[in-house]
């Protein structure tokens, strides 16, 4: 079975990830409005749980930039920026893609463009993606294996690192791990608004 780079950098239970294309990560943080938290603190990984704790109290993300994208690390899985207002304001413009997974919960992703959502995937239903386009988020969950019974009965198999490969092949998303585990500007997405 294929690896993802982009599962060694979150940890598979429980996670956040949203990558916004050819935006600095200056102009994405002006987007969600939390600008006037400069200087932002460089957090490790395990230093921002600290820092802003565990829960949905604080919502918070670690940024950093790789292969044209910006790339949003959840502080701890809270799913702010895969709500359809949150991802379209990112996406004017330009691109995003947003990848969530909450405990025993599913994994969900989002899929905008130019400010307008084009797709919605939940793998809780087994189903296809479903929007305005889905056509590319489909097309990368099936190349992956998505839809297929016989992964979802597969202990091998992982719907969130298969989610996470899907978008590293078909939006060409790179991040080393030693970079999303290191010390990164960290912001709190504490009044995010929708």
């Amino acid at each position: 079975m294929a690896t993802s780079t982009l599962a060694d950098c979150v940890p598979l239970d429980l996670f956040g990830l949203t990558c916004v294309q050819g935006l600095s990560p200056d102009e994405v943080l002006s987007r969600l409005a939390v600008t006037d938290q400069v200087p932002y603190p460089r957090l490790t990984d395990e230093e921002a749980i600290q820092h802003f704790g565990h829960g949905f109290e604080v919502p918070a993300v670690r940024v950093c930039s790789g292969g044209g994208w910006t790339v949003l690390l959840d502080v701890e899985a809270h799913g702010s920026l895969l709500q359809t207002p949150v991802l379209n304001r990112l996406s004017a413009g330009t691109e995003a893609v947003s990848v969530w997974k909450l405990l025993d919960s599913t994994t969900q992703i989002s899929h905008a463009r130019d400010g307008e959502l084009l797709a919605h995937f939940d793998a809780w239903t087994f189903e296809p993606a479903e929007g305005l386009d889905p056509s590319r988020l489909n097309r990368a969950l099936t190349d992956v294996g998505f839809f297929l019974e016989e992964n979802w009965e597969s202990d091998a198999w992982s719907a969130p690192a298969m989610a996470l490969l899907a978008l590293e092949r078909e939006f060409e998303l790179a991040l080393p791990p030693e970079i999303a585990h290191g010390p990164l500007p960290t912001v709190s997405l504490q009044y995010l608004q929708g």
